[in-house]
Order: C-alpha cells, then sequence, then structure tokens
C-alpha cells in the first residue's frame, strides 16, 4: 500500500494542488475539479497509428512530492495482464487523504488501484491520476471527474493496514483510471455527422461540443454534491455513435 509522509522523508510536500482543500491533518480533500475542453480539432486520425514503443516503468505511484497529502493509495503489486474490459464510469474522490468511489448513498467504498496508475500534477495544477509508463496512451484524468474505470469488483473488507490509514470501510478494485476523452479522435466520425446534420463549421462544432462536456461535468458534481433533483446535461447529439 502506497503511502507516505514526506517530512519524514525529508522531501519538501508539493505546493498544495489546484482545488484541493487542506484538512487539519495535512491531508487533502478533493471532491470535484472542472473538465479542461477535450476537444481541438476534427483532424485526427482514427483509429491512430499503433505505439510501437514498448512501455516502461518511469515513475512511482505516489511521487514523493505528494506521499505527505496522502494517507493511503492501496494498489496491486504487478500488471493484472489482460482484463475484462467495460464501459463502465466512475467519479474518485478524495477525502482526508483516502480515496473513495463516489456512488449514492453514505457509505463509499475506498478503492484498490491497478498497477499502473500513478497520481500526477497536470498542466494547470490539478491532482489527477496518471500512467506509472511512458510512453502513456491513456492520458489523465483529475481526481473529482468522472473516469473510466472498467471492470470492478464487488466490495469487500480492507486489510488492517487500510483500515488504519483510513477507518473500516469496504474497498473495490477496479481495472483502471482513465479519461474517458484520452483519445478525442474517437468522437470525431460522430462530430462531423452532427456538422453536417446542423451545418456548422469546424470551429462551431468543436467550440459547442466542448461548451456541453464542461457543462455536463459540472451538473454531474453539482448532481452529486449539491442538488441530485437537477437534471443531468445530454450531450449525445455532438458525440453519439
Amino acid at each position: 500500500m502506497q503511502s507516505g509522509d514526506a517530512e519524514a522523508a525529508c522531501v519538501e510536500p508539493a505546493p498544495i494542488p489546484t482545488g484541493a482543500k487542506q484538512e487539519k491533518s495535512g491531508r487533502l480533500t478533493i471532491l470535484e475539479a472542472p473538465l479542461p475542453p477535450p476537444f481541438s480539432d476534427l483532424d485526427g486520425k482514427w483509429p491512430p497509428d499503433p505505439v510501437n514503443d514498448k512501455p516502461v516503468l518511469t515513475r512511482p505511484a505516489v511521487p514523493p512530492e505528494l506521499s505527505y497529502y496522502i494517507r493511503a493509495f492501496p494498489q496491486a503489486t504487478e500488471p493484472a495482464g489482460d482484463v475484462l474490459s467495460m464501459g463502465s464510469e466512475h467519479t474518485i474522490v478524495l477525502r482526508d487523504g483516502c480515496f473513495f468511489l463516489d456512488r449514492e448513498g453514505e457509505d463509499d467504498p475506498l478503492v484498490f488501484f491497478p498497477f499502473g496508475v500513478a497520481l500526477v500534477i497536470d498542466d494547470e495544477g490539478y491532482l489527477a491520476f496518471g500512467s506509472r509508463y511512458e510512453p502513456n496512451t491513456m492520458g489523465s484524468v483529475r481526481v473529482g471527474l468522472t473516469a473510466q474505470t472498467g471492470w470492478y469488483s464487488e466490495p469487500s473488507d480492507p486489510d488492517p493496514a487500510l483500515v488504519d490509514a483510513c477507518g473500516n470501510h469496504k474497498v473495490v478494485s477496479v481495472a483502471h483510471v482513465t479519461n474517458p476523452f484520452a483519445t478525442p479522435e474517437r468522437f470525431n466520425p460522430a462530430l462531423r455527422r452532427y456538422g453536417e446534420r446542423s451545418g456548422a463549421t469546424e470551429k462551431q462544432i468543436v467550440d459547442r461540443a466542448n461548451t456541453c462536456a464542461v457543462e455536463q461535468a459540472q451538473r454531474e458534481a453539482d448532481r452529486r454534491l449539491r442538488n441530485p433533483s437537477l437534471d443531468p446535461l445530454d450531450c449525445n447529439r455532438f458525440w453519439a455513435f
């Protein structure tokens, strides 16, 4: 289980990530994050050319400069190999240094991460889930945003070390934690069809799709955290396949 105290390790903690709240314990809470506009143009090739470089393990799951802020990062000790791919999506949040799968109800389970997931700071300073490998073909997704999690396990009992760190909560394992928009090129055929139906220019298509995606993510956060009675936003008119 990855966790640590950067002060004890004589490592200066990184600046507090954008949007994070530091609790009295020194650990962080992140319940939501804004979605960066995922689309830039409609010229990207799909499917993209395959990545021929063998992935190389290049970074730890929790960088030393972030470990002070995290109580625990339970993770597999080796790659799982091929796993059943499912399109499930969940929001993973950070509460006082512990990662939870945010679901309806009060008893959210802790998350057990696959081997390849790492904590990173993205270009705008947000804490995000990235990859321990290079080249990274899956992008990153901010903590507090909806992520693709693939197959996930039934809730199970935590081990004693995790109970000591985060309390006695059930645990679910996820197959991966990736950005639903990691390869925006895969949306391009649907976006072009929207342009054909609507007569919109490429710039209008990209601007409208980005606006809808960003507003949809914010509405999901509002429904989770503030007002469950809000209607969800549907962006399928732009990228339904």
